[in-house]
């Protein structure tokens, strides 16, 4: 009468042990050595292998033996000894992946117009210059034909928008009176 149920079953080999349901290998279990400090020589085996004729024959020869959970402090003992090894793979691979992600905040680049004079003479250029988001305030915003020009501007506050002080750049210019002292 074929089994319907997964069943605990421990290996009492001193090595490994894996059984498939067919030479496909479509249903496999493997179990570690008996007295595996991970518990793995205790596995889960689903119906599909504990109809087969190798398994049968590996009870009969008492080197696989079914165990019942009720009641077995060991066996119970042994299955949480493998959920507390799964937990640690997992938290380690989570730490792992997290390690390996380099987070580095607000580095996007940005495109801002270039505050240069126009060609015109009047007003700004206004090419667009990208810049790294969290740098758009070190230093202005030129684009290469006036990159020659940064010794000559200032940062100023220009407001608070939403709680944050807004910057922008001013070209230093000397007016007539101090062209007429020098």
């Amino acid at each position: 009468m074929p089994v319907e149920t997964v069943a605990l079953v421990r290996n009492t080999l001193k090595g490994p042990l894996v059984l498939s349901s067919d030479p496909k290998g479509t249903h496999m279990v493997e179990w570690a050595g008996a007295g595996d400090p991970m518990g793995d020589d205790v596995q889960p085996v689903p119906p599909e292998i504990l109809n087969t004729v190798p398994f049968y024959r590996q009870i009969q020869r008492g080197i696989l033996v079914v165990e019942d959970l009720e009641g077995n402090e060991e066996l119970k003992a042994v299955l949480d000894r493998q959920n507390s090894a799964w937990k640690a793979r997992t938290t380690a691979a989570d730490e792992s992946a997290a390690a390996a992600i380099d987070e580095q905040a607000n580095n996007d680049l940005v495109s801002v117009p270039c505050v240069g004079p126009a060609d015109a003479g009047t007003g700004r250029c206004g090419a667009d210059v990208a810049v790294r988001d969290s740098k758009k305030d070190e230093a202005p915003p030129l684009c290469n034909r006036h990159e020659g020009l940064a010794d000559q501007y200032v940062a100023e506050e220009l407001g608070v928008v939403d709680g944050k002080t807004q910057k922008g750049w001013a070209r230093v210019t000397i007016g007539e009176r101090e062209k007429a002292q020098v």
